[in-house]
């Protein structure tokens, strides 16, 4: 599964029944910010890397998510 499939089902099963795109604004999907730290640690984990709380906070949409997660990556 590729990155970007594997963010979007992992949103899928925490944004509980809502349809989830990339430009999906997390808030809206009914995401605090405890479940994007959640989903960032479980990326962490892994693929082993290391997000500070400042990059987690300013994250928008699910896109942004996976940017980030590329970012690090690279």
């Amino acid at each position: 599964m590729n990155l970007v499939n594997e963010v979007l089902a992992n949103f899928v099963k925490i944004a509980k029944g809502k349809e989830v795109t990339l430009e999906s604004n997390v808030k809206e999907l009914g995401l605090d910010s405890l479940d994007i730290v959640d989903l960032l640690m479980d990326m962490e984990e892994k693929y082993d890397i290391e997000f500070e709380n400042e990059e987690m906070t300013d994250l928008v949409t699910v896109n942004d998510v996976v940017k980030a997660i590329e970012a690090k990556l690279k």
